[in-house]
């Protein structure tokens, strides 16, 4: 259990450094692994170059070689298992160095606003207001006034609470995760799996979320020599994760036609209803499937969220694609240099930043009819993660993952109207259909496919994903394409 005054008085600084060291001899361990492979395994079993041999032919072969390759074969993968134990260790380290300084923020933050008031904190945590002067014990006033300042304090006397709770929590939580690692037992011999499971405990210290949701402000406290060695580990899954996500959170502009199925529809309401789904038809026949699709996800009056591909979106505008290419170039200089100064600070081992902009785009109705009447003008945000390695020139290269993440609120605004398949829809009409229940608004969103480019050189923006119409829904132009509820 952490102490207040422990927490209040104490350093965590041989916590960073017991960290630095363990990450300094992972990247050592990583380092011999390496070259054990390229250097001796690899030529030995002639899927390296040797001088004594051509290529894909062995210099030494027969039971002692293939002995001999399988026990350096064993090595080589006892080092990686213990390289990972390594960076697992760092990882719990950190992570409670990390969570430790937070609380111990909170708690002098706590401790300096009840001083603020006049009041004492002594080192068992205890606060005490100073006694009213004999002269003012019986003025309601006085009075009033010190119990109003009091109550303040409690509240400050909770956020201390809390701290040390935190704090206590997080020395509990990194004791359990360095009793559950042993770099001793790694060895492939005795452990089958020892590599894998090694892997398993490096995601299980770092304690990534299991909600997708938590995991941005989660990755946004991990370590940057952490992080850039878990992509390095296991990019796919961290990134399915949702380490590219944005912290930036999204809430609709304003309440389009206010409450839902406020009253019952009448006859010009159920008719102009028939009209509009009649309009679906018309949009999927004239190409503009999405429009079709969204209007038809109104109709069907559930409110329920719906996914737009933002991969089609950017191949089927190129405008768009500027704009996120020229918002990213934008923040570059600022992002090179916050990744650079990391990686001086892990003494030039690799690092990975998390980044994120926001801008606002609105498709030309002229050039994308389609886009324009099913989305019209959306917030988005790049997010992603800067990394910094050596070069094979020894000079720093910095590159960026990164997603594009778009927002809109599928509704009507009063006064507004819009042409669809054609036909002139008054904004107020569709408004009625959703204060009648014969259709609802709802929320959009979406994320591209993770890309990756070179931070500062202008490289185009690229989106992973076929950009095949409906390729990222079921169904066709019969077929909306909505998605599962």
């Amino acid at each position: 259990m952490v102490t207040f005054a422990q927490l209040r008085h104490g350093s965590f600084e041989p916590l960073g450094k017991a960290g630095d060291t363990w990450n300094g001899v992972s990247g050592h361990v990583e380092q011999i692994a390496s070259r054990l492979r390229s250097g001796v395994l690899q030529p030995l079993t002639g899927a390296g170059p040797h001088a004594f041999s051509a290529p894909g032919s062995r210099a030494w072969t027969g039971l002692a070689a293939d002995e001999a390759a399988r026990e350096i074969g064993l090595l080589a993968d006892e080092l990686t298992a213990f390289r990972y134990e390594a960076l697992a260790v760092t990882a719990a380290l950190r992570r409670a160095e990390s969570a430790f300084a937070r609380a111990r923020q909170d708690l002098l933050r706590a401790v300096g606003d009840a001083e603020g008031l006049g009041a004492t904190v002594s080192d068992d945590g205890t606060v005490t207001l100073p006694p009213l002067p004999a002269e003012e014990r019986n003025d309601p006033d006085s009075i009033a006034y010190q119990k109003r300042k009091w109550d303040e304090v409690q509240q400050h006397i909770e956020a201390m609470r809390k701290a040390v709770t935190t704090a206590t929590e997080a020395d509990t939580t990194a004791a359990a995760a360095l009793r559950a690692l042993d770099p001793t037992q790694v060895d492939p011999a005795t452990r089958p799996g020892a590599v894998q499971d090694a892997k398993a405990d490096v995601m299980g210290a770092v304690g990534m979320p299991k909600d997708r949701k938590d995991v941005p402000a989660w990755w946004a406290t991990v370590d940057p020599a952490v992080r850039a060695q878990l992509l390095e580990l296991s990019p796919g899954p961290l990134i399915e994760a949702g380490i590219l996500d944005p912290t930036y959170k999204w809430s609709p502009p304003d309440s389009g036609a206010g409450p839902f199925h406020v009253r019952e529809p009448d006859a010009g309401d159920r008719t102009f209803y028939a009209v509009a789904t009649g309009l679906v038809a018309g949009g999927t026949l004239v190409g503009h499937e999405d429009a079709a699709r969204h209007l038809q996800h109104f109709l069907d009056a559930s409110g329920e969220p719906l996914t737009v591909s933002v991969d089609r979106m950017l191949r089927d505008d190129p405008n768009f694609r500027n704009h996120v290419d020229s918002s990213m170039a934008a923040n570059d200089a600022q992002w090179r240099e916050t990744a650079l100064a990391a990686y001086a600070k892990a003494g030039g081992s690799p690092v990975a930043v998390p980044v994120e902009t926001k801008s606002d785009y609105t498709f030309r109705q002229s050039e994308q009819p389609n886009w324009f009447t099913a989305v019209g003008s959306q917030p988005y945000v790049v997010s992603g993660v800067v990394t910094v390695k050596p070069g094979p020139d020894g000079k720093p290269a910095v590159s960026m993952q990164y997603q594009v993440n778009v927002w809109d609120r599928y509704n009507w605004d009063k006064d507004k109207s819009t042409t669809i398949a054609g036909i002139n829809i008054s904004d107020a009409d569709m408004q009625r259909l959703h204060q009648t229940g014969l259709a609802q608004e709802y929320d959009i969103s979406g994320r591209s496919s993770a890309s990756t480019r070179v931070v500062g050189d202008g490289s185009p923006l690229v989106p992973g994903g076929t950009g095949e119409r409906y390729a990222d829904r079921e169904g066709g132009p019969a077929d909306p394409g909505r998605q599962t509820r």
